[in-house]
């Protein structure tokens, strides 16, 4: 799959990006005339761990980061100055952007899902404040936290829904087409879903929260009709195919 929303998407702080065809994602294919913005958000560079007590971000120095670069589709490469090379290819913009991590940065994202009086399904969903788009609950995997922790966590933080997400399925794991990616990091997620039977479903009251601006439980007709933030309405159809 070749990303688009992180080539032709952005947060209003980023600069524009460098064009980058179809044909010229791949690091393997020639683009001599490729020359992608440098950026780095002051709110990142605020919060280096190296110099920030309880930052959450890497050094800009990558060599200072002393953990290895993982990702959930397999080896990374590196550029000539040791930084991460986007495992889905280049998205024209260099640096971390909005992103702490050089490399991969992980998500995790709660899919929770009820019956509604006409037999269709419904997911609980929230609008997000950066971009006005539909999403799942969900948010960053902190250090020394898994990412089921994370996911009943930022369920709680986002939508006030306290549930057991121990038997919800794993329906992805893997690359996030995110606007917020760059050359050098990138979005990265796990996500489980979870059918609520009619009993549990009464009892779940979800409710406005500093972290979201609007919730909803929305069927799949208006989740595909108006779209979803980043890769979610991929993930929402491999969902679909798994419960």
């Amino acid at each position: 799959m070749v990303h688009v929303k992180a080539r032709m998407e952005r947060p209003d702080i980023y600069p524009l990006r460098a064009a980058v065809s179809d044909e010229q994602v791949p690091w393997s294919t020639a683009f001599a005339d490729y020359k992608p913005p440098y950026f780095v958000a002051d709110s990142v560079l605020e919060q280096d761990e190296t110099k920030t007590k309880g930052g959450w971000a890497d050094p800009e120095d990558v060599r200072l980061v002393t953990r290895n670069f993982e990702s959930f589709s397999g080896r990374i490469a590196l550029d000539a100055a040791g930084r991460p090379m986007n495992v889905r290819g280049r998205t024209g913009i260099a640096g971390r952007g909005l992103l702490g991590r050089w490399g991969p940065n992980f998500a995790a994202d709660a899919l929770v899902f009820k019956c509604d009086v006409k037999g269709g399904v419904q997911c609980l969903l929230i609008k997000r404040g950066d971009s006005g788009q539909w999403a799942f609950p969900g948010g960053m995997v902190d250090r020394d936290e898994t990412a089921d922790d994370a996911m009943t966590r930022e369920l709680m933080e986002e939508t006030g829904v306290q549930l057991d997400l121990s038997r919800a399925v794993t329906v992805y794991r893997g690359y996030c087409d995110d606007r917020r990616n760059t050359d050098n990091a990138w979005m990265e997620t796990t996500a489980k879903a979870l059918l609520l039977d009619d009993a549990k479903a009464d009892l779940v009251r979800p409710k406005v929260t500093e972290e979201a601006v609007e919730i909803a439980w929305k069927t799949l007709v208006e989740m595909t009709e108006t779209g979803m933030y980043g890769s979610h309405l991929a993930i929402l159809e491999k969902a679909c195919a798994l419960l």
